[in-house]
């Protein structure tokens, strides 16, 4: 089967009705991991929670009431590669400032790292694992929203619907010398990452 790649209509476009939004992430851990893993949403999203006890609490970065609940489960088994499952969650960024702003702020502060950097061509993309090692995707849209739909119609997705690996220290570098966002942004050629460099959760 050939790829495609385009924009479909919205469900309100098609005449569907279809939920307004997507609301919140929840997550289980053993009891005595809540702290850890909410106080990881904290320091990454610039989270407060909401409502926090020692067995669950919801965090939010906005004026959603929750952005991403963990909850404390008896029994809780820790994390197993290779099993069928979400792969990631994404939360996207004004823009590329922002976004290196945050890899710069929690690399300094806390010590988080991504673990794999890559330029899907749609996005810039950061993913990093939570202390239960659920995947985080931190990204900027390359592309304004208005255009995406020309972007797919250009080929340049269908034919490397992976990206290109970059390195977020050169990436914040040329950054910070004044080069421009929408230079930055644009995918560079070369060669895209075999499917077993993600890293697996």
């Amino acid at each position: 089967m050939n790829a495609v790649a385009k924009m479909p209509k919205t469900a309100k476009e098609r005449g569907k009705v279809a939920p307004a939004k997507l609301a919140h992430v929840v997550l289980r851990t053993p009891p005595e991991r809540v702290g850890l893993v909410l106080d990881w949403y904290k320091k990454v999203l610039e989270a407060e929670a909401m409502f926090e006890t020692e067995g669950f609490g919801f965090v939010s970065y906005d004026t959603e009431h929750h952005r991403v609940a963990v909850l404390g489960f008896p029994g809780i088994k820790e994390h197993v590669d290779g099993h069928a499952g979400m792969h990631h969650m994404a939360f996207t960024y004004e823009n590329l400032g922002d976004l290196m702003h945050t890899y710069n702020r929690i690399k300094d502060e806390h010590d988080i790292r991504p673990e794999f950097c890559i330029n899907h061509g749609p996005t810039t993309s950061m993913y990093y694992f939570d202390p239960d090692k659920n995947q985080v995707e931190l990204q900027v849209d390359n592309i304004p929203e208005e255009k995406f739909e020309e972007y797919f119609a250009n080929g340049e997705f269908t034919s490397n619907p992976i990206g290109i690996k970059f390195d977020p220290e050169e990436l914040s570098a040329r950054l910070a010398a004044g080069e421009s966002e929408e230079s930055l942004l644009q995918r560079p050629d070369g060669i895209p990452p075999d499917l077993n460099e993600f890293p697996a959760n």
